[in-house]
């Protein structure tokens, strides 16, 4: 997941914009600027987001709403799935406290995702934190499986259709940047190279 690394030199910290509950125009201008970190992506489905989609400004940890939300806490999300996360099952998860997700690439040194079951899987096979991680947030759940691999037979068919080579897919999806949905699967899928969409 490319979309849960937090950057220290964030606008968001610098400004100081944090979360209030009923001030709408200001929590507004939060979204915009985490969907703009995330490259307009959703931090936890990697869908991306188009204008009718429901986005929120989510709380990975729900308990910190509380006792001391800021940036490191906030995700822009599509509703579905903040809906999707499993909050009461996982209260005081180890990786709320490791964070370990926000550093980059620590994420992809624990959990991978394997194109022929569609979903994603932890590296080492002890690794509970990470594991419990991707049950939290439903990376695997079955209806975001099914989408996910949908999305890659369709792209596989035009590209086969269209006899593209790397360099005309890379430039497809410069075309159509609502096809990068799930944007990690379509790496390993495709044996891609995305990173310009993304850092």
């Amino acid at each position: 997941m490319k979309f849960l690394t937090k950057n220290s030199d964030s606008d968001i910290l610098r400004d100081n914009l944090v979360y209030r509950k009923n001030r709408s125009q200001e929590n507004a201008i939060l979204k915009e600027r985490l969907l703009l970190e995330q490259k307009n992506f959703c931090a936890y489905t990697e869908k991306y987001v188009e204008e009718l989609d429901s986005v929120e400004v989510e709380h990975f940890n729900s308990a910190l709403k509380k006792t001391g939300d800021d940036y490191f806490n906030y995700y822009a999300v599509i509703r579905d799935a903040n809906l999707r996360k499993k909050d009461e099952k996982y209260v005081g998860a180890s990786f709320f406290s490791s964070l370990f997700f926000q550093k980059p690439g620590a994420f992809e040194l624990r959990v991978k995702f394997f194109p022929k079951s569609g979903e994603y899987a932890i590296l080492d096979l002890n690794d509970r934190e990470a594991d419990d991680l991707i049950d939290f947030l439903g990376f695997n759940d079955f209806s975001l499986v099914n989408q996910r691999t949908r999305h890659l037979k369709r792209l596989k068919a035009t590209f086969e259709r269209g006899r593209f080579d790397r360099s005309e897919i890379v430039e497809y999806f410069q075309e159509n940047p609502h096809d990068l949905s799930f944007i990690t699967a379509i790496e390993a899928e495709f044996n891609l190279d995305l990173s310009e969409f993304y850092t």
